[in-house]
């Protein structure tokens, strides 16, 4: 069921002013939903997410990163897990 591909932009570091530098685009895949719902972002401010995403938990993926799904690049405003047996098992990247 996992099996819509996007890909990664992973975050590397800021430059001196401010920019973001990324590694290497990983091309991975994904669960996508359109859900539309308000959630606390990794600051805890209320934002909106406009997409979810459910991919597998051993994923490396983090909030500094960046997506690229459906020709668009996206930020992460937050991720949180699904567990089985003590182990993650599927990471929600929410955009």
């Amino acid at each position: 069921w996992i099996n819509v591909p996007y890909s990664i932009l992973p975050f590397i570091k800021y430059t001196g002013a401010g920019s973001k530098v990324y590694g290497d685009r990983i091309d991975s895949l994904c669960y996508p939903t359109g859900d539309v719902r308000k959630i606390l972002d990794v600051n805890g401010s209320e934002v909106t997410s406009t997409a979810t995403l459910y991919v597998p938990g051993t994923e490396n993926i983090k909030d500094t990163d960046t997506i690229i799904f459906e020709g668009r690049e996206r930020s992460i405003l937050r991720i949180t897990n699904f567990y089985c047996d003590g182990v993650v098992d599927i990471k929600v990247v929410y955009l």
